[in-house]
């Protein structure tokens, strides 16, 4: 279930300046969303596995 943007304000994201910038546009909270749903299916596969993942945020 996609549920990571669920209770963000597009207002409150453009006034932290949060990237990428274009929160204001019509759809701007669902760019992610093709990275979100494998990211979310790879993390539930790991935990399932009790396998650690290293995030690298760069």
């Amino acid at each position: 279930m996609y549920q990571l943007l669920g209770d963000v304000d597009p207002a409150e994201l453009t006034n932290a300046e949060v990237y990428p910038l274009r929160w204001g546009e019509p759809g701007a909270l669902e760019w992610d969303r093709h990275w979100y749903d494998d990211l979310a299916q790879f993390l539930e596969a790991a935990a399932e596995a009790e396998d650690a993942v290293l995030v690298w945020l760069d």
